[in-house]
This record gives structure tokens, C-alpha cells and sequence, in this order.
């Protein structure tokens, strides 16, 4: 079976092919700047790699660049589109329609209908979609929703405390991102864990966008993003969690639209917005070592949220087996890893500072009551492992 996975940006589309059998990938590439006349394109099959910059208007003609890689008898790797047995795509949201699922014509309404809660990716991705559904129209397509992993959670967890006709009609509720990322790393960490059926981990997707997850007994219990990818932790551009009255003050005092006002909360906020500096954590530590206050406030700030979500749901869970770290400054920031790991130091979390430096996969001492690990996650093969399910039935 060769299922191909497609991660959609607002202007770029990066894809993967594999062959289930063994999960191998068999090619795989990206275009960025799509809706630009200097598109990159970079594709890998094998040994041999294509690169150049092109012009692709949309990102219809970005599918069918994928799809004329992929036919390539250079590349040796399909004879026709038939053998792709399935399409997977790492979907962001449709509402109630959220899971892993046939992008069938309601599911595509449902994403049309909350495209306002993901503005720079429903679109794209139904664009996307309607292409392959023009150029393979007999091959199942699958979205793979990331509150999908998140939907288990109890009903209290996932709600506010607004007017019950927002849930029940607008469906405003607590929805989670995030969710193949969370669902790698979770597993692959029970499975560290020498796969207890009694598990409680807490797992940090730390990078330009953060999320922290609760994972008990194989359900994710809760986690920081809500109805949106802007809630939570502070993020790279992005606000986190604020009081709702903050934003009509602000409005009235600077006398912004209510669009200014939501552009400054997602583009100018965050990391970027309060260290002065940039969204990128690297930019932040190198400025922090020149002695830059405001740079130092950012990461302080960051690290305090991703402490405050730990402590949250270390309560909820009622303890804590594991605590895992992914992204890309989970993966790279050591001194942050210390700084977090340290706070758990009165529940016998205990770092091995040597296998920290060297970000090896545990990061913790041997007689550390919580183990700590460092893991890169894999989207696209939750991804195709998901698509691999829907359409065997």
C-alpha cells in the first residue's frame, strides 16, 4: 500500500511518500512560496533530488507539480496514479466533522464554515483537496484533523463558560491542535515506558507554534490550545491566553478595526512581540546573552506558561509517569529543558545533565520517579497511519 501525505501552508505544500508496508518513505519534497514567481520546489525520490524556482500561482499548480514528480519514470516510482492507494492530509479544522475522515462533500462544508478559525489553512488546504480530487478522482482522500486526537477528552474540559447556545449552534468549545504531533510523540513515549496500560504523560510540542498535552491511559485529557491555535502558551507571534476584554479596551485606545486589532494578537504578539527581537527562540538566546531584558522577559514568560500548563495538568492526571519534549525548541533548547525540568525537582524529576547537553532520547537520571525524553516527531506517518485505517474500514 502507497499512501501520500500533503501538509498544507498558506503558501507552501510539503508531502511524503511511503509505502505502509514497512512505513519507508519513498519520496519526498516541498514548495514554498506558492502564489509567488520564485516558488522553491525541492523534491527528493531515492538519490536523486530536484530543485528549482519557478513561478506556481496557487496551490492547485502546486499539487500537480507534486504529482508530475511523483509520475516521473525518472524517478522510478509509480507507473500511474492508480497505485497511490490514498491521500492523506494533516487537516486543521472542521468543527464537529473533526477526526480522521473521508473528505467527503460535507467535510469540506464543515471546513468552509470554520475556515475563520483557521484562516491560513482551511483554504489552502481546500484548494489543495478539490485538485486532487480533479486529478485522482478515484482515489481516497482522508483528512486527518488535529483535534481529532484531542476529542476524547471529558465534555467539561472542552468547554467554556459562555452562553450554551455558542456550543450548541456555533460549536465554540475548546478544540486542541497539534493533535498528530501529540499523537506520535504520546505513543511512542508509552511505548518507552515499556507500554503500562496505567500511564499518565505530559508531552511539549515547543516550537514557533506550542502546545502542551495531558495523556492518560491512552486519551489526551486536555491540553493548552483552545478553539483556536492562538490560545494556550505564548507562542512565536502569537498572544496565549488573555482576558477577552482586553481587546475591545485596546481597540478603543489605539483605535484599531477589529482586524488590526486580531492581526496584532497573531502577528506582532508572543515571543517576537515582547522580547522585541523575533519570534525565533534562537534569535531570543542570542540576545539574551548580549543582556537584553526584553529578550530575557520573552523566554521567562515562555518557560513560566509551559510550567503553569505542566502544573495544571499534573493535577488533573493526578500525577505524572513521563514528560516528553518535541519541536523544535523542545529539541534544541537545553537550558530550557533544565529550567522546566527543575521545577518538577520536588516530585523526584531528576535531569542527567550530560545526556541533556548531548539531546539524547531520556534525558533524565536513572533514579528519576519521572522519566524525561527528547523525541523528534513524525506528523506524516500518524498521518498515513490514520489514512491506512479510514480506508481499510
Amino acid at each position: 500500500m502507497k499512501i501520500a501525505v500533503c501538509n498544507i501552508g498558506s503558501s507552501s505544500l510539503k508531502f511524503q511518500l511511503l509505502d505502509m508496508s514497512d512505513e519507508s518513505v519513498l519520496a519526498k519534497g516541498g514548495i514554498d512560496r506558492v502564489g509567488f514567481d520564485n516558488a522553491g520546489i525541492d523534491f527528493k525520490a531515492g538519490d536523486r533530488e530536484e530543485k528549482q524556482s519557478k513561478a506556481i500561482r496557487n496551490h492547485g499548480e502546486a499539487v500537480q507539480e507534486m504529482l508530475n514528480f511523483l509520475i516521473d519514470p525518472a524517478n522510478a516510482l509509480l507507473q500511474s496514479f492508480a497505485e497511490i492507494d490514498a491521500v492523506g492530509f494533516k487537516t486543521v479544522q472542521a468543527g464537529e466533522k473533526n477526526g480522521s475522515v473521508l473528505l467527503s462533500e460535507p467535510v469540506l462544508e464543515a471546513m468552509e464554515f470554520y475556515a475563520p478559525l483557521a484562516p491560513a489553512h482551511n483554504p489552502p488546504y481546500l484548494a489543495a483537496i478539490r485538485m486532487f480530487r480533479e486529478c485522482l478522482p478515484d482515489t481516497p482522500l482522508v483528512g486527518v484533523f488535529e483535534p481529532g486526537f484531542h476529542a476524547q477528552a471529558p465534555d467539561y474540559a472542552k468547554i467554556y463558560g459562555t452562553p450554551y447556545d455558542w456550543i450548541e449552534k456555533f460549536g465554540v468549545k475548546r478544540y486542541g491542535y497539534h493533535g498528530a504531533s501529540h499523537r506520535y510523540v504520546c505513543e511512542k513515549t508509552v511505548e518507552l515506558l515499556g507500554h503500562p496500560d496505567d500511564h499518565k504523560i505530559i508531552s511539549c510540542h515547543l516550537g514557533g507554534s506550542s502546545s502542551v498535552c495531558a495523556y492518560k491511559n491512552g486519551i489526551a485529557v486536555d491540553t493548552s490550545m483552545g478553539f483556536t491555535p492562538q490560545s494556550g502558551v505564548i507562542q512565536g507571534t502569537r498572544i496565549g491566553d488573555m482576558d477577552p476584554f482586553i481587546l475591545p479596551y485596546i481597540m478603543e485606545k489605539k483605535g484599531l478595526t477589529l482586524e488590526q486589532a486580531l492581526n496584532e494578537c497573531s502577528k506582532n504578539a508572543g515571543l517576537a512581540g515582547l522580547s522585541g527581537t523575533s519570534g525565533d527562540m534562537r534569535d531570543i538566546n542570542a540576545a539574551i546573552t548580549k543582556g537584553d531584558k526584553r529578550a530575557g522577559l520573552a523566554k521567562n514568560k515562555f518557560i513560566y506558561d509551559i510550567k503553569r500548563y505542566i502544573g495544571e495538568f499534573i493535577v488533573l492526571m493526578e500525577g505524572l509517569d513521563a514528560l516528553t519534549f518535541t519541536g523544535g525548541i523542545g529539541l534544541r533548547d537545553t537550558d530550557l529543558r533544565s529550567e522546566i525540568c527543575h521545577a518538577l525537582a520536588f516530585l523526584g524529576c531528576k535531569i542527567d545533565l550530560t545526556q541533556n547537553s548531548n539531546q539524547e532520547m531520556r534525558i533524565c537520571s536513572q533514579d528519576s520517579r519521572i522519566s524525561v525524553f527528547v523525541l523528534e516527531t513524525n506528523e506524516e506517518v500518524v498521518v498515513a497511519r490514520e489514512t491506512k485505517k479510514v480506508i481499510g474500514g
